[in-house]
């Protein structure tokens, strides 16, 4: 497991609409580890083992994060924003972020006043100063349309815990394209699609793209879930989630019995630790859109347990990340063509 790689992922700017800079450095660390990497026009990248296998797994996490997206730049040279993705306006006042010209990267301060002291604070009360002199001067740094993040970076924390920005979802990237590296040294055999899939915090596009083009038999969805464990969190809610105690199974109308079954199956043999919880609704996630492409796809999901969701600094723990890693692997060298998804037999 390499955590140069995941860090890498969790240091770099993915703003949802702004994917291709990381997806490059994405096929750059694939390259060896595949037998083909597939690209499309909406920016997925999805990396391939054995595309002559008749039987076709497709592994889908998310490479974009949330932030926001320049609108406007104020004659004073403040910048304006809308948010890319289900941000929490409230945490932005007072930090410093990054701000993604096409030219460079500049740094800035979120205004912050006595008024923005208020539980419903809107995206449209947010103005960032870069140090501009005016318009005029802002333009030679930025535009609208610039990507816009929270400038903070990968900490790891004591007893195997790890703070990050955007580990929702780019430590889910991290670990489907580990389980493939894992996977082809343990000889498996089906094909495996690890497809690195983007906007999914704010249209979706990505899953529609790749589900439609690949068609595959299977599609495991990794992405995160919330923990239960820390203050504010009602565990009635989808199940007690704890971080350190393995990947989440998730029960759902969408997810497939036989394919969360079969997963059991292999986190059993192999003592590896699992957790279940459980959505009847949509699960805000990639499986939302995979399962209905084409004529449809047996899917099901699996998440890393998640403190913080959409904050600046999210946390994950270590173990959790390589328990993923080993049940993705296991699950893919254990089966093959002639497995049984119908759920009438």
């Amino acid at each position: 497991m390499s955590k140069e790689f995941l860090y890498t992922l969790l240091d770099s700017m993915s703003v949802s609409g702004h994917e291709i800079p990381l997806q490059k450095k994405v096929i750059a660390e694939m390259t060896p580890h595949c037998d083909k990497i597939i690209t499309d026009y909406t920016g997925n990248v999805v990396c391939v083992l054995n595309p002559d296998a008749p039987f076709k797994v497709m592994l889908a996490a998310h490479i974009d994060e949330i932030g926001l997206i320049v609108t406007h730049i104020q004659p004073d040279g403040l910048l304006r924003v809308s948010k890319s993705g289900g941000i929490f306006p409230g945490v932005y006042p007072g930090h410093q972020v990054a701000v993604h010209g096409y030219a460079q990267t500049v740094y800035g301060a979120v205004v912050r006043s006595k008024d923005m002291d208020k539980a419903d604070l809107k995206v449209d009360e947010l103005y960032i100063d870069i140090g501009a002199k005016d318009a005029a001067d802002a333009r030679k740094y930025g535009q609208e349309g610039d990507p816009v993040h929270m400038n903070t970076y990968h900490q790891e924390m004591i007893n195997g815990f790890l703070s990050a920005r955007g580990i929702d979802d780019r430590g889910c990237a991290y670990i489907i394209l580990e389980a493939l590296k894992r996977a082809k040294a343990m000889g498996c055999s089906v094909g495996v699609y690890a497809a690195t899939t983007v906007g999914e915090e704010t249209t979706g596009r990505g899953s529609h793209w790749v589900g439609s083009a690949i068609r595959p038999d299977v599609a495991i969805v990794t992405d995160v879930t919330f923990a239960s464990d820390y203050p504010g969190v009602d565990a009635k809610q989808s199940g007690e989630v704890k971080l350190g105690c393995g990947g989440v199974l998730c029960n759902s109308s969408i997810g497939s019995r036989k394919v969360n079954d079969l997963m059991k199956a292999v986190a059993k043999e192999y003592h590896i630790p699992y957790q279940i919880e459980s959505y009847m609704g949509r699960t805000y996630t990639d499986a939302d859109n995979l399962h209905v492409t084409g004529t449809g796809v047996v899917t099901a999901l699996l998440s890393l347990p998640l403190r913080y969701m959409h904050c600046p600094c999210e946390v994950c723990h270590m173990d959790d990340i390589e328990n993923c890693i080993e049940l993705l692997a296991q699950f893919l060298c254990s089966i093959d063509g002639s497995i049984d998804l119908d759920p009438f037999h």
